[in-house]
């Protein structure tokens, strides 16, 4: 079967869990593997003094570039997961100390780093919102197939939307 089309397959109601996700990318890494090398084998130029460039991208995305597209930017979105239960964890934290200006300030400065730099543009790159600017699911975009309308469950991103929303308001705008 097509990768991306057993990908979407597993999505309920259009919408796809993390777990479905981490189990299609487990799946498919040896496919993804053999893939990029072969397409990445495409694009190197052997100059005359025997040096190899790999020369860029700039054709219409074939089947190969859609899957290795849609594998990478699904697992970049496993690999923001795996910070959920730290977050779930920080905001509990935060709940504790949410009255004491010093305590919050200590908490921001711990968190610092997630805020202003890996998590930075989370909210604006993934979360998607209907006609009514109500918050739905997270949408991952694929730049090698923008065709596919990936959305996967919010609710297993809970902890990390908190955090971020809370982190913003209280660095960014307070």
């Amino acid at each position: 079967m097509n990768p991306i089309r057993e990908l979407l397959k597993l999505a309920h109601n259009g919408v796809l869990s993390i777990s479905k996700i981490e189990w299609w990318l487990l799946k498919y890494t040896n496919e993804y593997n053999r893939v990029d090398n072969i397409e990445s084998s495409k694009h190197l130029h052997i100059g005359d003094d025997g040096t190899t460039v790999r020369l860029p991208i700039t054709f219409i995305p074939n089947q190969n570039d859609k899957f290795l597209g849609l594998f990478r930017a699904l697992n970049e979105l496993t690999d923001f997961h795996k910070l959920e239960n730290y977050f779930g964890t920080q905001m509990t934290k935060f709940n504790n100390i949410k009255l004491s200006r010093t305590e919050v300030e200590s908490w921001l400065i711990k968190n610092k780093r997630f805020g202003t730099d890996k998590f930075v543009c989370f909210l604006i790159d993934y979360l998607d919102y209907d006609e009514n600017d109500e918050e739905e699911h997270l949408s991952v975009f694929v730049h090698t197939a923008t065709e596919l309308d990936i959305f996967v469950d919010r609710a297993d991103f809970k902890n990390t939307i908190e955090f971020l929303e809370t982190f913003n308001r209280l660095y960014w705008t307070d």
